[in-house]
């Protein structure tokens, strides 16, 4: 007898192509046409460029009909994509770890290599990274929100002064502070 796995897959996909008016409702409107639901999404435009990342959820052959429907849809809307499976992430063995890095200061070619590069040489994982700049009172300033999570061994105390003087030494400002997450 065989037994048919019924638990929920993970397909994430990503798409970027021209702006225009209904790509998310459109991708959105494969993934619930294909019976899958959006379990996390963040999207984005750039200069001229749409950009959406999506990881949903669903049964085998739920997952495997968007995966065979979103090329043709990818293409109607000139759009490149990427699909990968994946599996689940357990966020309960990483709640009390989850911080959030908060730097602001003049706009600097490199800084965000420099403090990505800081935090990957203490084995701190980060798990969402958001930079942008503008002109503050006729200067390119930079801030960047930096969500990490700090290896159990791993104190937020034992880097904090490092990596405010590394921010400091390149004029920028820096605070980190826990991120409560509720789970139900």
């Amino acid at each position: 007898m065989t037994t048919i796995n019924t638990a929920p897959q993970y397909l994430v996909i990503t798409a970027i192509g021209e702006n225009k008016t209904g790509l998310v409702s459109e991708l959105a409107g494969l993934v619930y046409q294909c019976g899958c639901n959006v379990v996390d999404s963040k999207m984005a435009i750039f200069a001229n460029e749409f950009s959406i990342i999506m990881l949903l959820e669903g049964e085998h052959a739920d997952l495997l009909q968007l995966e065979t429907q979103l090329p043709p849809l990818a293409m109607s809307l000139s759009l490149l994509t990427m699909m990968k499976r994946t599996q689940k992430r357990h966020l309960a063995d990483d709640l009390n770890n989850h911080y959030l890095i908060s730097i602001d200061g003049p706009d600097k070619a490199g800084t965000i290599k420099v403090f990505t590069s800081y935090l990957a040489k203490q084995g701190i994982d980060i798990t969402s990274l958001k930079s942008g700049t503008e002109i503050r009172q006729g200067n390119k300033w930079q801030s960047a929100q930096i969500e990490c999570l700090m290896p159990t061994e791993q104190t937020v105390n034992s880097i904090e002064s490092e990596f405010v003087s590394l921010c400091s030494s390149y004029e920028m400002s820096c605070t980190i502070s826990p991120i409560t997450i509720e789970v139900n």
